[in-house]
Order: structure tokens, then C-alpha cells, then sequence
């Protein structure tokens, strides 16, 4: 008998990945025109790029919900074994593909010189930029943490967890992004929270956390509403901030829109919290929802290439560059739907499916 598939977290997959694929697709106008904020095409890059913001966060939120459900039983030796090795060989899998695409493929696609001298550079110091292979070292770093969280994380001691979740967003999420307004400094707001050494409340582990305690304690009422809330004032910070900001101070994404600062964690957790609030524990019955959910990894992983493919074949200069809104979203289309179709046709084949299936 089938697993029962909860549509909410198939729901949070679905639009964590668009959101990603988002994030990397509008990434390319931004900083093609950044700091040029007055030009069109940087605001809209920038609107679709604060939009993505959450996608990440949701992956993080929904793997502790998952992971850390005191209610399903845990092999901790079958754990290690199975999903955390084959995390490990996913990452040394796709590092290898894309340091040999970004240092021999593309280039040739591009019609440019190969340099062959950059392949260690791309494998082993992540020169390469690939946008997303971080995820995949974070997530073993995080693998390892579970099982000690799970000996932890248990309702009964729900305020202690809340604790910890408030300490993490006051040491890391908090001093991160107020850490713009001494940027420039001889002494940052992270200097000084540096000094008390909260390495052990800072990270993804949070996120985790956060997530596991909003699902076994789902907000309701006004607090809900507040949360929600909060998460499009937070969206509309991101965009309004780097928007405004960026041409004295470049290093504001980095405080703002990155996954381990305020504005991201209170984002994502919104649109969490929002999803859950919306499926009210149905359970997914449309195959195409549970296609999409499930295609969710492959199409991480994959679309990178089709991006570099698609930003090669159409590059913004040959497009009418007065039209940023449609370039974004036929890059976005095309590069999501190649993506997905190729985690399709993997999956059907014995011996490869597993590099798209995490």
C-alpha cells in the first residue's frame, strides 16, 4: 500500500523549486545591469529575484519537518546508510559533472576557448559559481546532525526547542541582516556577536527546527494571520531594500536576501506556514502534483545545465532588452520544463534514475 502523500509538503516542494529556478534565472539580469537600478531590466530582475527568496528556506523547513517527526520511527544505522551516503554520492557525482561541463562543454558551446587548467579549480574550490551544489554539502553537513536532533527534538520539550529558535534568529538571523548598517565599519555587528561564539545556534539546523516545531505546533488564529503576514512584509523588504540600497552599499544581498538572515527566515517561514494553512492535512490525490513534488531534486539538480544552455542560445543583448518581464519567464519556462523533462526520463532508466532521486 502506497505511503500517504501530505499535499501541503508536496505543495511547499512544488514552489520551493520554481521559486529556486526563479532565483537563478532572474539572478543573471540583476547582476547583468547591477548596479544599474535605474534601468528597468534591474528592477524587474530584482522584483522576481526577492520573490524566489523563500525557496531554499522551504526545502530546509520541510526537511525538518520530515526528518525530525518524532512520530515515525528512525533507524539511525539505515539513515547513515542509505540517505546520507547517497547524498554524498549525489554531491561527488553532480561536482564532477559540472566542473567538466563549466570547464570543457560550456566553453565549447559558447564558442569560446576551453581552459582546460580550471577543472581543479572548479572541482575542488567551487570556482566554477555553480548556484546550487552548496545546497547538496550544507544538506550532508546537516544529515550528520539528525539523529543526535532527533534524541532532542520531542514535543515535551517544545519550549526549549522554541528557545533555541529564538536564540538562532537574535545571534544569526537578526545580526546578519542588521549587520548593513555598520558595513564599512573597523567594528561590524558581527564582529561583536563573533565574540560570544554561537557557533552551535547558527547555521541551517534552525530552519530545521523551525520547521518540525510548525508543523507539530501549527500557529492558528491571529498568530498565524501575524506570521504570514510578516512574511510578505519581509518579501517586500528584500526587494525595496536592495533596490534603494545596492548603489551605496553592494554588499546589501548578502545581509538581505540570503538564506541565513532575517528578512529570508521570516519570508520562508510565512509562505511554510501559509501552505500548511491552505492544505489543512489533505492528502494529495492529483498525479500531477505528486510528479512535480516528486521531480523536485531532479530539477534542482539539472537546472543549472539548461539554464547555461538556454542564457547561450538566447542571450538578453539579442532580445529586446526593453522586455526584461518576458525575457525572465521564457528563460524561466524553458529552462524548468527541460529540467523536468529530463528528471522524467531519467527516472525511467534503471541506473540513472538515482542520480535524479534524493
Amino acid at each position: 500500500m502506497a505511503a500517504r502523500r501530505d499535499f501541503g509538503y508536496d505543495l511547499i516542494r512544488i514552489i520551493a523549486i520554481l521559486m529556486v529556478v526563479m532565483i537563478h534565472v532572474s539572478a543573471y539580469v540583476v547582476t547583468y545591469f547591477d548596479p544599474d537600478t535605474d534601468n528597468i531590466t534591474f528592477v524587474i530582475g530584482n522584483i522576481f529575484n526577492g520573490l524566489g527568496r523563500a525557496g531554499t528556506p522551504l526545502f530546509m523547513l520541510l526537511s525538518g519537518a520530515l526528518l525530525l517527526n518524532e512520530e515515525k520511527q528512525f533507524d539511525t544505522q539505515r539513515f547513515y546508510s542509505k540517505s546520507l551516503l547517497g547524498i554524498c554520492m549525489l554531491l561527488l557525482f553532480w561536482l564532477f559533472f559540472y566542473a567538466s561541463w563549466r570547464t570543457f562543454g560550456l566553453p565549447r558551446f559558447a564558442g569560446k576557448p576551453v581552459e582546460s587548467k580550471l577543472f581543479l579549480d572548479y572541482l575542488l574550490r567551487l570556482r566554477g559559481r555553480f548556484p546550487h551544489l552548496w545546497y547538496l554539502f550544507m544538506l550532508v553537513g546537516a544529515y550528520l546532525a539528525v539523529p543526535v536532533l532527533r534524541l532532542f527534538v520531542k514535543k515535551e520539550n517544545r519550549n526549549y526547542i522554541l528557545g533555541f529558535i529564538v536564540l538562532a534568529i537574535v545571534v544569526q538571523f537578526a545580526s546578519q541582516s542588521l549587520g548593513v548598517f555598520t558595513y564599512g565599519m573597523d567594528f561590524t555587528v558581527r564582529d561583536f556577536m563573533n565574540k560570544f561564539h554561537f557557533e552551535y545556534a547558527t547555521g541551517y539546523i534552525p530552519y530545521m527546527l523551525a520547521g518540525w516545531y510548525l508543523v507539530t505546533f501549527p500557529p492558528k488564529g491571529k498568530l498565524r494571520s501575524l506570521i504570514i503576514v510578516s512574511g510578505f512584509v519581509a518579501l517586500v523588504f528584500i526587494v525595496l531594500s536592495v533596490q534603494f540600497k545596492i548603489n551605496s552599499n553592494p554588499k546589501i544581498r548578502d545581509y538581505m536576501v540570503e538564506m541565513n538572515t532575517l528578512p529570508a527566515f521570516v519570508y520562508g517561514v510565512g509562505i511554510f506556514t501559509l501552505m500548511n494553512s491552505i492544505s489543512g492535512g489533505q492528502e494529495t490525490k492529483g498525479k500531477a502534483v505528486q510528479l512535480l513534488s516528486a521531480s523536485s531534486f531532479g530539477v534542482y539538480i539539472t537546472h543549472v545545465f539548461f539554464l547555461d544552455v538556454f542564457l547561450v542560445l538566447i542571450p538578453y543583448k539579442s532580445f529586446a532588452e526593453s522586455r526584461p518581464f518576458v525575457y525572465i519567464l521564457l528563460i524561466f519556462a524553458l529552462t524548468f520544463t527541460s529540467s523536468f523533462a529530463a528528471t522524467l526520463i531519467f527516472s525511467k532508466i534503471k541506473g540513472i534514475r538515482k542520480l535524479v532521486r534524493a
